[in-house]
């Protein structure tokens, strides 16, 4: 179990097998490179931990421990969890400051506490088998246990094709669970138990509306944010895509550091994506060491087979690709890189999260409710109709369906054509979350949302596997949860208006930036999807699909996927469709390789049809 997750952590192994509990880990040396091989225990041995992930106020954790009496044996940020524990069990973690997934094993009362940091870095999986308990940082470090039953959950692969990920605790196996952010699992003799211990809920729902007040914030909470992350006994280096949030987190870290830092940076050939200008602008302003990768759509097609493997789940998001890519190059390099995740989420850099008119579309429908009726058969069946979200949003009650509408890949009628029977749970899990949400604020209500979907099952997910999988360790600085409890402070007005988005941040920090950084477009770090699916040999790839495993073994329906690729101006049209499918199918025959596999996809897809 753990020896295939070597990937994580080259370094070294550990392991620790006494009584009822067996608990391993690989490490990627980062802190304290010649004292921090885990476990480790306490002052008496009798609490031990197993650790992924860092802890970035260590430091100061370590100096208040040691006032109250604890010894240290190491400089590891490890360490202060085992006596953090002795001090205070499950009620330790809101101290900790960090991305994180670990066990502690108590011999004194022969009980286990799994943990997983607020907002869900770093990530956790576990089952349980009868009276036994497995868990893991990766899936497939689960699935090696010749016990479990690795049954498909039907209605976990309904939520991916809709939403191109699996939300919350499920997984693609019936008897898998993911631990969710914020939760801890404690196990004893008699059970297992999962607990919330922060909860994004928790806040009084009243907005801040001194702006000057709160850009002071946010200049002093990033600042620590990014500088809590430089910590480090290796070198920290930098994602540099080119836009604001990724070119304040490498500004900001250059700032803090005594030379000059590595900026990574990637390009497609071929692409209007190219975002290298923008970058080399910000590397040459900071002063930097600038580097840079072009790839090619080739790329995706030999190593998605291995990407997806290392995924553990299928993940229908493209980026995959080229963050696999820019975490192998970078890996040449270093250990560790900071990125600018998480900072659409916080402080509102998605267009979807606009409510563009809603009033106006009330008072349409008010008024003339045919033209619902006249939209409704001039829309696409499979997956975005205009017509359709207009309908919603006009409706208060539905307007998290409205969300949900813009956001899916296959609609439900969609999903029927597939021949999927089971329906899936994210319209129970949408409406969920948008009731939680404490405030009023619609943009924020959005946000909320994907804080517990998109940005831990998605964003998330894939950065944390594609750059473990090259043995390099990304640290978030936006995840920071003082500045995600920032940003729940403040509303719609600060965060995008129209055409413009991000507002408060660029006020805060813009300045920090080459000015043609502040207005420009927003890309992402996307991939050129559409020029993907078009060339001749992915378009062959993709005729294949009803003839694939997912058809043979009756999860889809071959008729439908013939509709979406029937010529190539269909397969254009339906490229993110396609792609999640694509992946689907490449998940089924790679979930029980035991290695990353080497095949391309072109040979993988000839060998399993």
């Amino acid at each position: 179990m753990v020896r295939i997750q070597r990937h994580r952590g080259p370094d070294a192994e550990g392991s620790l097998v006494e009584g009822p509990i067996a608990m391993g880990m690989r490490r990627l040396s980062i802190i304290d490179l010649a004292g921090g091989d885990q476990p480790i225990f306490n002052e008496d041995g009798s609490i031990a931990v197993v650790f992924n992930g860092e802890i970035y106020n260590y430091r100061e954790l370590a100096e208040e421990l040691e006032s109250r009496g604890h010894r240290f044996r190491t400089h590891s940020d490890t360490e202060v969890l085992v006596h953090l524990y002795e001090d205070l069990g499950a009620g330790m973690l809101p101290k900790l400051n960090g991305m994180f997934a670990f066990a502690i094993w108590d011999r004194r009362t022969q009980s286990v506490l799994i943990a997983r940091d607020r907002m869900g870095v770093k990530p956790l999986y576990y089952a349980a088998i009868g009276s036994r308990w497995i868990f893991g940082s990766e899936m497939k470090s689960l699935l090696v246990h010749g016990s479990l039953d690795t049954a498909l959950d039907e209605e976990a692969l309904t939520d991916y094709l809709r939403l191109s990920y699996i939300p919350l605790d499920r997984t693609p196996y019936r008897a898998v669970r993911r631990l969710l952010p914020g939760h801890f699992l404690q196990i004893r003799r008699d059970g297992g138990h999962v607990r919330r211990w922060w909860d994004l809920a928790e806040w009084e729902g009243k907005l801040a509306e001194d702006s000057a007040v709160l850009e002071a914030s946010v200049r002093e909470l990033f600042d620590s944010a990014v500088h809590l992350r430089m910590r480090s006994d290796v070198p920290v280096a930098s994602f540099l895509s080119g836009g604001l949030d990724s070119s304040l987190v490498t500004v900001t870290a250059q700032q803090a550091s005594s030379h000059p830092i590595q900026t990574f940076t990637l390009a497609f050939e071929h692409t209007s994506f190219d975002e290298t200008p923008y970058a080399r602008a910000v590397a040459q302003q900071a002063g930097t060491e600038h580097r840079e990768l072009t790839a090619a759509t080739q790329d995706a097609i030999d190593l998605l087979p291995r990407l997806v493997w290392h995924m553990d789940e299928p993940m229908g998001d493209s980026s995959i690709v080229p963050n696999f890519l820019i975490a192998r190059f970078s890996a040449e390099h270093v250990k560790v890189c900071l990125s600018g995740l998480g900072g659409d989420e916080l402080f509102g850099g998605y267009s979807r999260y606009n409510e563009p008119g809603v009033g106006r579309i009330r008072s349409i429908f008010r008024h003339a409710p045919l033209a619902a009726r006249w939209m409704a058969p001039h829309v696409s069946s499979w997956h975005y109709s205009w017509g359709e979200e207009l309908k919603l949003a006009a409706d208060r009650t539905q307007a998290w369906r409205a969300y949900l509408h813009r956001i899916q890949i296959f609609n439900p009628s969609a999903l029927r054509k597939l021949g999927l029977a089971a329906r899936g749970r994210a319209e129970e899990i949408f409406e969920s979350l948008w009731n939680r949400f404490p405030g009023t604020d619609s943009v924020s209500r959005r946000q909320f949302v994907d804080q517990h979907t998109y940005l831990p099952d998605t964003i998330l997910a894939l950065t944390d596997r594609m750059s473990m999988a090259n043995s390099l360790e990304v640290r978030v600085p936006f995840m920071d949860y003082r500045l995600v409890r920032l940003s729940q402070r403040f509303g719609s007005s600060l965060k995008q208006h129209g055409a413009e988005f991000k507002i408060l941040l660029k006020q805060a920090l813009g300045g920090r930036c080459p000015p043609e950084l502040l207005n420009r477009p927003k890309w992402g770090f996307d991939t050129p999807l559409n020029r993907w699916v078009s060339q001749p040999g992915m378009v062959e790839i993709l005729q294949g699909l009803p003839y694939g495993i997912a058809v043979r073994e009756k999860l889809i329906d071959p008729a439908a996927i013939r509709a979406l690729v029937e010529s190539p101006q269909a397969i254009f049209r339906n490229a993110r469709r396609l792609w999640n499918l694509l992946v689907l199918e490449v998940w089924l025959s790679v979930r029980r390789e035991l290695v990353p596999p080497t095949i391309s996809l072109r040979d993988l897809v000839s060998v399993y049809a």
